[in-house]
């Protein structure tokens, strides 16, 4: 009888233990909006100053101790701030009228350009605003030749607490541009 006892109530404890939920207490962190807010009106900024070719601006919007990864391979080497301006004198030498259009193109519309935190995956998923990653295109007129060029672009950008652009690591058919000026050059010979 003690045997059929004990089983009774060691069967009715795995029951209960098996059919509880655990309780488990998860600890989310709430988006920093602020912080991703600020730092798309930093991105902006620049961008109206890389639309207007102002380096004096440019300058001022980045951090002295940037990281710059350029868009065409290099072997995956860091640049630095000096490097990054160099680049974007030689845009500004070679194209006029430069104009950006924020977003990412879908079929039927032009979704925000704008972009921070992630949940996937899950050992890196974080809600700051710090880092950001920027969607949108380019266009321009070739200052030699007149010709429109455009590309579509990409950038992961991050931004420090003083409102500096401290990482600037861009994503573009660098090669599309000649490939699109040399196309067009060839239809009016």
């Amino acid at each position: 009888m003690k045997n059929q006892l004990f089983s009774i109530i060691t069967l009715a404890l795995l029951t209960l233990v098996a059919c509880k939920q655990p309780n488990v207490v998860e600890e989310s962190e709430s988006p920093d909006y602020a912080t991703f807010d600020r730092n798309v009106e930093v991105m902006r900024s620049f961008i109206k100053a890389h639309c207007d070719e102002n380096l004096v601006a440019i300058q001022t919007i980045l951090s002295d101790t940037l990281q710059y990864s350029p868009p065409d391979y290099n072997g995956n080497k860091w640049l630095g701030k000096e490097e990054f301006l160099t680049a974007l004198k030689g845009y500004h030498d070679a194209f006029d009228n430069i104009k950006f259009t924020e977003g990412i193109a879908l079929s039927d519309s032009i979704v925000n350009g704008f972009w921070s935190g992630s949940v996937f995956p899950k050992e890196n998923a974080n809600s700051g605003g710090t880092n950001i990653r920027c969607y949108g295109t380019w266009s321009a007129t070739h200052t030699a030749s007149g010709k429109e060029i455009g590309v579509k672009w990409f950038a992961l950008v991050g931004v420090n607490s003083d409102g500096q652009i401290i990482s600037f690591s861009d994503y573009f058919d660098v090669n599309g541009l000649a490939v699109q000026i040399a196309a067009q050059e060839e239809v009016e010979e």
